[in-house]
């Protein structure tokens, strides 16, 4: 993770173009997103595309991700994040249900 290395992907989007809305999602590892979000973000052009993050913690929120990944996809709009502690997305209460239901509402879905 120090040395930010980009791991190779199994997989593309080869279709990319197609989207307008891309919801980015991944667990904080060490305070950052995992190195394989980042070769991800290189390996798209997220150019005018709405990027929706979300991210599962074990106390550290969203340790700061949402603004940087507004900064390393200057040409996209990225809207606000939502962060949710490991234990409680595992479970998928009917109160995490509502929250989740909350926040994309919020973001007009």
């Amino acid at each position: 993770m120090t040395d930010k290395a980009r791991p190779e992907l199994n997989g593309t989007v080869d279709n990319m173009e197609q989207y307008d809305i891309v919801f980015l999602g991944y667990p904080i590892w060490w305070g950052d997103m995992p190195m394989a979000v980042y070769t991800f973000m290189d390996s798209c052009d997220f150019s005018d595309k709405v990027v929706i993050p979300f991210n599962t913690h074990e106390g550290s929120g969203e340790s700061g991700t949402y603004s940087a990944i507004a900064s390393y996809l200057p040409n996209a709009q990225v809207l606000d994040g939502m962060a949710i502690q490991g234990k409680t997305a595992q479970e998928f209460s009917s109160d995490t249900q509502q929250s989740v239901r909350d926040w994309l509402d919020g973001l007009g879905f």
